[in-house]
């Protein structure tokens, strides 16, 4: 599992990195960038959990890459900005389930930096 945690401060993931299965984020009163463009995944799907109290977390994922997200937003925001598929990927293909809880916090997907 990879492991993000901070309280107060931020966190900025970013170039070629590999993935765990489970990748988890965690944010008290700061924010963390989670940038899976260049992440060497495993093959199949990748789970992502990520936490924010009073924080934020923001993911970019690759245009092509299949991305599930779901979630709890309260008093907070979860948006997903995503570009149009040219094709549908395979279902073999490596992909990203995101499951956030924000409580005061943001979370945001996007495949533009």
């Amino acid at each position: 599992m990879t492991d993000l945690a901070l309280v107060a401060s931020s966190k900025c993931s970013r170039g070629p990195w590999h993935a765990a299965r489970k990748v988890r984020s965690v944010a008290v009163l700061g924010s963390t960038e989670v940038d899976f463009r260049q992440a060497q995944l495993p093959e199949g799907v990748t789970e992502v959990a990520l936490y924010s109290i009073f924080g934020a977390n923001h993911v970019i994922v690759n245009p092509d890459m299949p991305v599930t997200v779901t979630g709890l937003s309260l008093l907070g925001s979860r948006t997903v900005k995503r570009s149009l598929a040219r094709q549908m990927p395979p279902p073999t293909a490596k992909s990203l389930r995101i499951s956030g809880m924000s409580i005061f916090g943001s979370l945001s997907v996007r495949d533009i930096p």
